[in-house]
């Protein structure tokens, strides 16, 4: 059985995670314009990967000049099962594994330089009431939206990852 984990965390996977999260559903076809930079046969293979786990469920089938065109829309019953309180430690460790390997790929590789990819680790603590940090997560949400950009040529794919880590305890 696989883990959830190494479906999710996959940078393409959640690509098109992240488009039918904000849409009902969308069609292959969309899917592969909406990331023109991710090849077809690649974008398939992706897809075919969510189906298998129900991550992804197919709502419509039409017949398209001889082919079947499927109308996908993201499983969030499935999605929902994994998103437990139960599972939060192994999800946290997954992602921070993931972040992990990218960040020792990436350093490992050749010719790393993290000025030119503009590569950082922040760390800042706020200081915040509930009210506060709300209107912070709606501000900061409301942010990434608007930079996320088609791919268009001179843009590339920049994977920010924001966490809300719990305090030290006795804080």
């Amino acid at each position: 059985m696989t883990d959830i984990n190494d479906v999710m965390l996959n940078s393409v996977r959640m690509r098109i995670i992240q488009q039918l999260a904000v849409r009902p559903s969308m069609t292959a076809t969309e899917l592969c314009e909406k990331l023109s930079d991710v090849p077809r046969t690649t974008m398939y293979r992706h897809i075919k990967i969510l189906l298998d786990h129900a991550i992804l469920s197919v709502v419509s089938e039409n017949k398209v000049r001889g082919s079947l065109e499927r109308t996908l829309a993201l499983n969030v019953g499935e999605l929902s099962k994994h998103n437990t309180l139960e599972n939060a430690p192994q999800n946290a460790w997954a992602f921070l594994m993931n972040r992990y390997a990218r960040f020792y790929n990436y350093f490992n590789g050749k010719n790393p330089d993290p000025g030119k990819d503009k590569i950082f680790l922040n760390d800042t603590v706020m200081m915040m009431d509930d009210n506060e940090f709300d209107q912070f997560l709606t501000e900061l949400r409301n942010l990434l939206i608007k930079y996320s950009f088609e791919v268009a040529d001179g843009r590339r794919a920049r994977d920010i990852s924001v966490i809300s880590a719990p305090p030290e305890s006795g804080e």
